[in-house]
């Protein structure tokens, strides 16, 4: 029955950091409130007049996504919430979408994605967005340029505090749940309880086959956001991944918009080299190899070892 059981993901602080990040730079922009003129005009040009669905897909529209990321390298684009700049959506897109830009995601292999997911229209749905991008004029805000400078660096100071503090309380949360778990093992009343000489016999997640620990436990520290930005760099290169790894391939690959990301998993070849399926690391995304054998096997759990306590 252990194969149908999964654990909850442990809550993690410093993993909503770029939630925090995003509350700082959309709690400055301006909402400006369209016109029915306005609406009425987004939707002819979306093929919307008798129902409104989600622009990216096709399915149920749930909310209005902005077609231009407000947020890009932790610091506003310029974008603003105006109608010259929101499309309807649904949650699967807008989630997927993130901060990207449209024409990208979409036919990335983004989890959720309108390529991803199969969706059959797309050169149309890709159309209509075209048409859409070139009636739109946004507005676009150079904030730096209008804020006094000692309240807009107030203003960031303000959100690094609390990413420092989000690191701090991280550290100090690991700190009591380490003792906790400590106390409920040592507790001999509780019979239900696994000690700890059994979780250390226990072989469990390691009795997996390399390939499903890479796109489990591996994609998860990796998703964390809490591997160093040095080693996530030393992930990208040849040489440390043969090293640490024993792989032929870098362990990561920066996905690049600028030409077919479809084309990126594949080696000089055309050979599949990568998970079709890209990892988000620090608001970037990357794809993930998927050359591993039985001999990486121990390279990869000695890894885990050293960085499981990231997550």
């Amino acid at each position: 029955m252990s194969s149908f059981f999964k654990m909850p993901v442990p809550v993690n602080i410093n993993g909503r950091s770029s939630s925090i990040t995003n509350s700082f730079i959309n709690g400055i922009i301006p909402c400006i409130q369209p016109t029915d003129q306005e609406i009425n005009e987004v939707l002819t040009l979306l093929g919307m007049n008798d129902a409104i669905v989600c622009a990216y897909c096709g399915d149920r529209h749930t909310e209005w996504d902005h077609f231009r990321p407000l947020v890009q390298n932790k610091r506003p684009t310029g974008y603003i919430s105006e109608i010259q700049n929101l499309v309807p959506a649904c949650g699967k897109c807008n989630q997927s979408k993130g901060n990207s830009s449209w024409r990208e995601w979409i036919l990335s292999g983004a989890k959720l994605s309108p390529y991803t997911r199969g969706i059959k229209n797309i050169t149309e749905i890709i159309s209509r967005l075209d048409s859409f991008e070139k009636w739109s004029k946004p507005t676009k805000v150079e904030f730096d340029e209008i804020v006094d400078p000692e309240i807009w660096e107030e203003h960031w100071r303000n959100c690094d505090r609390i990413h420092q503090l989000m690191r701090e309380s991280q550290i100090l949360s690991d700190k009591i749940k380490l003792e906790v778990q400590r106390q409920v093992l040592k507790n001999p009343s509780n019979e239900h309880v696994s000690r700890p000489e059994e979780i250390t016999n226990s072989r469990e997640p390691y009795e997996k086959k390399v390939g499903v620990l890479a796109q489990t436990t591996l994609r998860e520290i990796l998703e964390s956001n809490r591997v160093p930005e040095k080693e996530i760099a030393r992930l990208t290169t040849a040489s440390y991944s043969k090293k640490e790894f024993n792989l032929s391939f870098p362990l990561l690959k920066p996905l690049d918009y600028s030409y077919d990301v479809k084309q990126q998993i594949k080696d000089e070849k055309g050979r599949n080299r990568y998970y079709s399926s890209p990892i988000r690391i620090m608001e970037r995304e990357y794809y993930l190899c998927s050359q591993w054998y039985e001999p990486s096997k121990k390279h990869l759990i000695k890894w885990i070892e050293l960085n499981k306590e990231l997550v």
